[in-house]
């Protein structure tokens, strides 16, 4: 059994650009007080094969420092979820509200507090990130090997990001402030993760003449384990399988977890799955 949510908030670039008329909502200032001084409890999904739960441990062991922890099981969550004072961190099927990524679910990465109902949707949200599209018929994509940078990313936005006072005027300032930074790392990415136009070292170059490598799940999930901080990895969601699909791409930092470049597109014949000649574009 999944936790089905309707999730408002997201790392909010993707979320609201060319959506005049979408809200931005971040946690207030006593929800980031609340959580700071929290224990956070990690759940385990409830379902066979789960990447989450395979390797949620050792990322955990690894990444996340920002509060003390715990893993406990869905069953546990039932009844821990009703304390105020506690934070959780789990997978839920996640569906965004308005008009962006409509009628489409996501197996969600979501940070919150816990509410005295013990209903889900009732728990103040502090952070949500895609981890892939939820398919109950089909195959996902992976995305464990990378779950420790995931974790890095998700502190770095509770620290730095989500505090500030984000408008419609300057959400792009802050959260792709650090673009330019890209250029300066080694871009690590698998073959998965790039559109055919894009997809070997020559096409790359042509458009992008900075340091790019193609490589294997296993030598990502190492430099962010090493914390290298001259390496920058992708985190790519998209399936070309999903109707009205969109990709999502967002460039973190091994050594820190610091958000580098965030954007989406919607997946097309045009604009197919993976990232794009205009993204690379974007870093220069």
């Amino acid at each position: 059994m999944k936790i089905k949510c309707i999730l408002c908030s997201l790392l909010v670039w993707i979320s609201v650009e060319n959506h005049t008329q979408a809200q931005i909502k971040t946690p207030n200032t006593e929800t980031l007080k609340a959580f700071s001084s929290s224990k956070t409890y990690i759940v385990l999904e409830d379902v066979m094969f789960s990447d989450f739960n395979i390797n949620i441990e050792e990322a955990a062991q690894q990444h996340w420092k920002i509060t003390p922890f715990e893993i406990i099981s869905l069953r546990q969550f039932e009844n821990q979820c009703k304390i105020p004072q506690a934070s959780f961190l789990m997978v839920v099927i996640g569906e965004y509200t308005g008009g962006f990524a409509k009628n489409t679910a996501f197996n969600m990465l979501t940070l919150m507090m816990g509410h005295k109902s013990g209903d889900v949707n009732k728990m103040p949200e502090i952070l949500s990130i895609p981890l892939s599209y939820y398919l109950p018929d089909g195959d996902e994509e992976d995305y464990g090997y990378k779950l420790g940078g995931i974790l890095e990313g998700l502190q770095y936005a509770v620290k730095n990001i989500l505090p500030q006072k984000i408008t419609m005027t300057n959400f792009k300032a802050i959260f792709n402030n650090y673009s330019a930074e890209v250029k300066t790392k080694e871009l690590w990415v698998t073959k998965n993760d790039l559109s055919l136009s894009v997809n070997t070292l020559e096409k790359i170059k042509s458009i992008y003449p900075y340091k790019v490598t193609i490589t294997s799940e296993q030598a990502i999930q190492q430099a962010i384990d090493e914390k290298q901080n001259n390496v920058a990895f992708l985190h790519k969601v998209g399936n070309s399988n999903v109707h009205n699909a969109t990709c999502f791409k967002l460039i973190i930092n091994c050594a820190d977890g610091k958000l580098l470049y965030g954007d989406y597109h919607s997946i097309s014949t045009k604009e197919p799955n993976g990232l794009l000649p205009k993204d690379f574009k974007a870093l220069q």
